[in-house]
């Protein structure tokens, strides 16, 4: 059985260590961690995007969207419950803000992106509703980032679009039809999601950080909500309405680590963090120093 790692807090997490379902030997797991840490800073070296840079070639592929951009400021007015959006890029600058408008809090919006690049958010992502993330060649929450939403996934992992809005949101590195994601699937548990911003959630929302390897190195914020930050190459995530009540695991990646280096904070709600290596044989990280 591959060995499965999970960290449930409560509170403010920051400078805890966690307890480990299985014991891991520590030059196995030293050995490996330092080799994902520098896959992970690899994974940063791409140019950052122009200070006013925004999305570009949004198209709306379900549901009813506009969009709309005035100098560095660029709306997504959301019509219907749930939308998806195919994306050529998807960087924001540092003076540059993407504003979704979606009818409410249970809303999703999937946005998918074929950047070969990654994703960079620099600037502001707003949104009242729940808004996801998907590049499969990673994405970067910039030191300087502020993202301020209902509920937050930011993935390498994909999601079919029947599954958004369901109970049971399962996301995966497996290829997706090609009208769901165009040219989009690569090997997303190969590639890694770093916040190093803050993120925020309203009150009861969600954060969630999925891919092969996921880190914060900044601030997530979930008040009488969940924070997860989960690696492999399957995850599903358990909703009850726009409630996120818990994270699994199904499919292992190669090297796979969670970790967060800073501050989790999720007052009267809870923070996962777990991990699943890919072969028996080689074991998962979750730190959380």
């Amino acid at each position: 059985m591959n060995p499965t790692y999970r960290l449930t807090l409560h509170a403010a997490v920051k400078n805890s260590l966690p307890a480990a379902e299985f014991a891991l030997q520590r030059s196995r797991r030293t050995t490996l961690a330092q080799a994902i840490a520098l896959a992970l800073s690899s994974s940063t070296a791409f140019a950052a995007p122009a200070l006013t840079e925004l999305p570009s070639g949004g198209q709306i592929t379900s549901g009813r969207a506009g969009i709309a951009v005035d100098g560095s400021h660029m709306d997504v007015n959301q019509t219907s419950q749930n939308a998806s959006l195919n994306w050529q890029t998807f960087n924001v600058g540092r003076n540059a803000e993407v504003e979704f408008h979606q009818p409410n809090a249970s809303s999703v919006a999937v946005n998918r992106i074929a950047d070969p690049d990654g994703s960079q958010i620099m600037g502001r992502v707003d949104a009242n509703g729940q808004v996801y993330l998907i590049n499969p060649n990673g994405v970067l929450f910039g030191k300087d980032a502020q993202v301020n939403v209902g509920g937050l996934v930011a993935s390498t992992l994909d999601i079919a679009d029947a599954d958004a809005a369901s109970g049971k949101r399962t996301f995966s590195s497996s290829p997706l039809p090609a009208e769901e994601g165009p040219g989009v699937r690569a090997n997303g548990d190969e590639a890694s999601v770093i916040n190093q911003g803050t993120i925020t959630t309203s009150d009861g929302g969600y954060a969630a950080l999925l891919g092969g390897r996921v880190s914060n190195q900044g601030t997530i914020a979930a008040r009488l909500g969940t924070v997860a930050l989960a690696a492999g190459d399957q995850v599903t995530l358990d909703f009850a309405g726009d409630k996120l009540l818990g994270v699994q695991v199904d499919k292992g990646a190669l090297q796979a680590l969670a970790e967060n280096k800073q501050l989790i904070q999720a007052e009267g709600g809870t923070v996962l963090l777990t991990a699943r290596a890919a072969d028996s044989l080689i074991q998962a990280v979750v730190n959380n120093t």
